[in-house]
């Protein structure tokens, strides 16, 4: 799980449920691990459907398990994380709301547009993550069109 900083003061802060949070949610992995009763870890809150959110995962193993890398978070520590941490795939898992615990931060632009980008997203879920980064962080430089970045990888 990527590592995140302390709480301020000591007190965890409640997350606000909004698209391009980061917070700590229970994720369970049924995949990898069928008799999984959850595990705490560090999520992006992309779109939510009524009480349950569609999330990204945080880890900080930067290899898949066949060798192949994952997508590194580019500013780690703008976004909350005390430590280096990458995106745990292009798949996004279901969260129920009650599984979403506390704030860890908020996505900025770069970190926006990898998740964008690894998962996929369109139309309304690309604009949440992108007004979460401009709200709170100070633009670092033009914003790129996202068209013209797929077209260039």
């Amino acid at each position: 799980m990527a590592r995140v900083y302390g709480h301020i003061g000591g007190a965890p802060t409640p997350a606000v449920l909004a698209p391009g949070e980061l917070v700590w949610a229970n994720i369970i992995n049924g995949l990898e691990n069928p008799a999984a009763t959850g595990k705490s870890r560090p999520v992006v809150l992309i779109e939510s459907k009524g009480s349950t959110w569609r999330t990204m995962g945080l880890t900080t193993n930067p290899r898949y398990r066949d060798g192949r890398p994952r997508v590194a978070i580019p500013n780690p520590g703008a976004v909350g994380l005390k430590s280096q941490g990458w995106l745990w795939g292009n798949r996004l898992a279901w969260t129920a709301g009650i599984d979403i615990g506390d704030h860890i931060g908020w996505v900025d632009e770069a970190l926006a547009f990898d998740v964008i980008e690894l998962a996929g997203l369109q139309g309304q879920a690309i604009q949440g993550l992108l007004a979460a980064a401009r709200d709170h962080h100070p633009p670092v430089a033009p914003v790129l069109d996202l068209a013209k970045r797929r077209s260039a990888r």
